[in-house]
């Protein structure tokens, strides 16, 4: 059968001569990326799988040794002539321990923990939470405050977090002996799964809490002001820190990512920190060089027109669009011009006819010329 597995060097992204500092520096940073603790793409933990079997061979100078040889085929069953079963459990293993123990010494190594006891105890963050809030397309530039209804969890009250009625209540796993983790021997061959009973924690509870029912949290509601700055952008995220779920062992509560939502304006059209305004603007207030208002966010700007001006061009007016960040200066507002001829009366309309007669239209008859 062909050998689909990736090059372990590949896998963790170092050359074939890397040092053992490059390739454990190589796995900090990718394990870290990988774990599902933290990351919760459908891929992740097969990648953090992926890249922790990869290191646990290459950090090993013997089975680096090994695979540098014969590749991944060093690690099968059948892939050496080996005198006995124990050299086929220690290569793949390492000697007296399980697969489940081989993996924990990298934990261990790379993580400062990595026994049963010392994963129990580590503190794992709760989840993060989704909400999204819509805002009018003018809160967008002015900012906002806004108030909303929010639930977080925090420790339950009565039983300080270790959902039992009392701590007499909290007893060792009858199950895995308060190990956490029910180990399996077959043969020369061993695996360790977290107990199912108590989830790996290696306690029970007895009496759960009357107030939390054995969660170790309860939920207090609130209304919350938040601040929408100026300038937020469509999809922008605002982040409530410890607004999440729970941990599930007494960890920090994840936190809430509010997705800003903001609705379309009628006029006003947003271009990175410009804002698009299209605007009719008479014929006749152009030939008059006429002082015209023009509605900005800020409120009304007055403009002088100029008969020079080009009438599919735009009128560009600086510092009157969206705040830009973490400075004192803002976009522009940019007027696109939409030129349009008024409505004339007879008497009106002979008196123009009369006008552009003697009228000197030069620059339609040099273009003419060129044909």
């Amino acid at each position: 059968m062909k050998d689909n597995k990736r090059d372990y060097y590949d896998v963790l992204g170092v050359s074939k001569s890397a040092s053992e500092k490059e390739i454990k520096s190589a796995y900090r940073k990718l394990a870290m990326q990988y774990h599902p603790d933290r990351n919760k793409a459908p891929d992740a933990e097969a990648k953090f799988k992926e890249v922790t079997e990869a290191y646990e061979v290459l950090s090993d100078p013997e089975k680096r040794k090994k695979y540098d040889q014969f590749g991944h085929s060093a690690f099968e069953q059948g892939g050496f002539n080996y005198s006995s079963a124990e050299d086929i459990f220690s290569s793949f293993f390492g000697s007296g321990n399980s697969f489940g123990g081989g993996f924990g010494s990298v934990f261990e190594d790379i993580f400062g923990f990595g026994g049963s006891s010392n994963k129990r105890s580590h503190k794992v963050k709760g989840d993060d939470l989704n909400s999204r809030i819509t805002i009018d397309f003018m809160d967008a530039i002015t900012g906002k405050t806004e108030k909303i209804q929010l639930s977080k969890s925090s420790k339950c009250s009565h039983c300080n977090g270790s959902g039992a009625e009392t701590p007499s209540d909290i007893i060792k796993c009858p199950k895995c002996n308060g190990r956490g983790q029910i180990e399996q021997r077959m043969g020369f061959f061993s695996s360790v799964s977290t107990c199912n009973k108590c989830s790996g924690l290696g306690k029970t509870i007895k009496t759960p809490c009357h107030n939390c029912k054995g969660s170790g949290n309860e939920t207090i509601k609130s209304i919350e002001t938040i601040t929408i700055p100026a300038g937020i952008k469509n999809g922008e995220t605002l982040i409530l820190r410890d607004y999440g779920l729970p941990s599930s062992n007494g960890g920090e509560n994840g936190d809430l990512y509010i997705t800003i939502a903001i609705r379309s304006h009628k006029h006003f059209e947003r271009v990175n920190n410009d804002i698009i305004l299209n605007m009719p603007i008479s014929i006749k207030s152009i030939i008059l060089e006429e002082v015209i208002k023009i509605p900005t966010p800020y409120g009304f700007k007055e403009i002088k027109l100029n008969r020079n001006m080009k009438l599919d061009g735009v009128i560009t007016i600086d510092n009157y669009g969206f705040p830009i960040r973490n400075s004192s200066k803002k976009g522009n507002l940019i007027v696109s011009i939409k030129p349009y001829i008024p409505e004339l009366s007879k008497r009106d309309d002979s008196k123009i006819k009369e006008i552009f007669e003697n009228a000197k239209d030069n620059d339609y008859k040099k273009w003419l010329e060129q044909f």
